[in-house]
């Protein structure tokens, strides 16, 4: 007996949902342990005329250097020379006041360098794109759940009735009963539902194969007065009545395969379920 296909969607939305939060944890942890960094532009800013003495004062302020014996000139613990001497030998310490002399000097919230804001926006637009698409995700599931099942539903009542129906066909053929054949009118009416139920599963999805075998088999080889073996061989008529039950008890499990792969649908669109393929 073939088990209907169906990704566990609890498991798998848990499973999608930490892999965007390890990504967003991730850019915010580089973020949050990168040191200062100053680029080009930031660079030339510092080291122009007009802003050397304030990249001096910054690196005096923030303890990176001491004052030299004149204006234009630093000590360090291994050094004395001008800024860009002291920029040769404490690349860091000259990034770090490089950057702290662009905020201080910042206004309207523009900058002439620093690190870059991509950096900074990267984390809060992962998590945004990703609560995006869980939403989105979420919302046409909830849409579409009530018309699945209400599908699925229709497709198991008739399937339902057709066995009833071809159940109570067979015990009456079984009897033997001499006179006008039983009537097979219930089992025309719920086989032209399911095969027409069938159907519409089919067209819907492409990929699908099971339900229209079910429907041709259906519309091949209809129960009914005319399909019992022609004589009076009560044997022949019995083996005849055990494969259709047998028939029955198999369409049954397929049909309820494919319902289940209606109501279900798998977590990535448009993959056949493994039943139905």
């Amino acid at each position: 007996m073939r088990v209907p296909s169906v990704i566990g969607r609890p498991a798998a939305l848990a499973m999608c949902a930490g892999l965007l939060g390890l990504v967003a944890g991730g850019l915010a942890y580089r973020q949050a342990t990168a040191g200062p960094t100053v680029d080009d532009g930031a660079r030339i800013y510092c080291l122009s005329a007009e802003h050397r003495a304030g990249l001096a004062e910054a690196a005096v302020a923030l303890d990176l250097a001491e004052p030299g014996p004149s204006a234009d000139l630093l000590t360090w613990r291994t050094g004395l020379g001008d800024v860009e001497q002291w920029r040769d030998d404490r690349r860091a310490d000259f990034d770090r006041a490089c950057l702290g002399l662009l905020a201080a000097t910042r206004q309207g919230g523009s900058s002439g360098g620093g690190s870059s804001p991509w950096s900074t926006v990267a984390p809060s637009l992962v998590l945004a794109v990703a609560s995006a698409v869980l939403a989105a995700w979420f919302s046409r599931r909830q849409a579409t759940t009530g018309v699945r099942r209400a599908e699925a539903d229709s497709l198991r009542t008739a399937g339902r009735e057709y066995r009833r129906a071809t159940e109570a066909l067979l015990r009456e053929l079984e009897q033997a009963r001499p006179g006008l054949p039983p009537d097979d009118g219930e089992v025309r009416k719920w086989r032209l539902e399911l095969v027409g139920r069938l159907n519409a599963v089919a067209d819907a999805r492409r990929g699908w194969e099971l339900p229209r075998r079910l429907s041709d088999a259906l519309d091949e080889e209809p129960v009914g007065p005319r399909a019992v073996p022609g004589g009076r061989d009560p044997q022949r008529r019995a083996e005849w009545i055990g494969g259709q039950r047998d028939a029955l008890r198999q369409l049954a499990t397929e049909v309820e395969q494919v319902a289940q792969a209606v109501q279900h649908s798998g977590f990535l669109p448009g993959r056949p379920p493994a039943s139905v393929r």
